[in-house]
């Protein structure tokens, strides 16, 4: 039978590549899990070889896009969840005797919510934790976390992934508003209004080359297919064109409260309950974890308390 040697060194290199072995089973593929390690690939696939010609068995079937654990990598896998639960443990004992939270962390969400919503809030949280670096992924679009390498996801939605954990940041109501000279040469007094008029909004459920916007109160319910001339997939866009009276706007309240509170733009329908875009609360969102790190930790909760009591509009309508 063949035999591992019992020195330090290779006891130490047999910890290691059992480490980054579950880290490539936890994240799917060589690519995501170098990725989270922040190493270059081939040290990771060379790390997984190594461990395999240790331990004389095929830990991995491998295939283009992902990776499965063998029979005999499962076996295995179960000993390295338990030495990196160990390493968990210790770093979360050493943690209250070491200095603050540091590293970076990346965290993706659409461009307009960064611009209005995190982008006010970073000054305060880096003046707290100066060592903790955010690298914002901004696109109008879902992230797969393990193949981007992406630590949170910033998204509005009432149903969030089972496969992932987070937490709610906020409600992210919608509203429906113009312009006052765009006011003034239409009158809209009910949803059905809407029908004749030219109707801007981002990722709405399309409708014979049109929109549904979806409309309640107090029990009664009102769909309105609307005409909508431009296909946009960016709520700032939307605002923009809004704002140039090209038509009634259906926007996140965040993008336009400055707007709103200036007079640039008029709430109209503002008695009816419009159905947004996406979802009606914003998730903070990341791969389920036995630990979260202390960087992504403080992140998550210093988001929580600074947006969990409201809708979050107050925050940045000076900015």
């Amino acid at each position: 039978m063949r035999t591992i040697s019992e020195s330090p060194a290779s006891s130490t290199r047999l910890v290691a590549d059992l480490l980054v072995f579950a880290k490539v089973v936890e994240h799917g593929t060589f690519t995501a899990a170098a990725r989270q390690l922040q190493v270059a690939k081939s040290q990771v696939t060379k790390q997984v070889a190594r461990l395999e010609a240790s331990l004389s068995v095929r830990l991995l079937h491998r295939t283009t896009r992902k990776m499965a654990p063998t029979e005999a990598g499962l076996a295995v896998l179960q000993q390295a969840d338990a030495i990196a639960r160990a390493a968990d443990a210790a770093i979360d004992a050493a943690g209250a005797h070491t200095s603050s939270p540091h590293g970076r962390i990346r965290v993706t969400a659409s461009a307009s919510y960064a611009l209005h919503v995190l982008a006010p809030l970073l000054p305060g949280f880096s003046k707290i934790y100066p060592a903790v670096e955010v690298e914002l992924l901004l696109v109008d679009r879902f992230v797969d976390l393990l193949d981007e390498g992406v630590d949170l996801a910033l998204r509005l939605t009432d149903a969030p992934p089972p496969a992932l954990s987070g937490r709610p940041l906020h409600k992210a109501d919608f509203v429906v508003c113009a312009t006052p000279d765009f006011l003034r040469e239409h009158c809209i007094q009910r949803p059905d209004d809407l029908r004749e008029i030219t109707c801007l909004s981002f990722g709405a459920r399309a409708v014979r080359g049109g929109a549904l916007w979806q409309f309640r109160r107090n029990g009664e319910k009102v769909d309105v297919s609307v005409k909508t001339p431009v296909a946009v997939n960016s709520s700032d866009i939307v605002r923009a064109l809004v704002i140039r009276d090209m038509g009634v706007g259906l926007l996140p309240r965040f993008a336009v409260a400055d707007d709103l509170v200036y007079g640039r733009l008029i709430p109209v329908l503002d008695k009816w309950e419009v159905q947004g875009t996406f979802g009606t609360t914003a998730w903070m969102l990341w791969q389920p974890q036995r630990v979260l790190p202390s960087k992504v930790r403080v992140f998550v909760d210093y988001l929580v308390k600074e947006l969990a009591a409201g809708d979050g509009v107050h925050r940045y309508e000076n900015v």
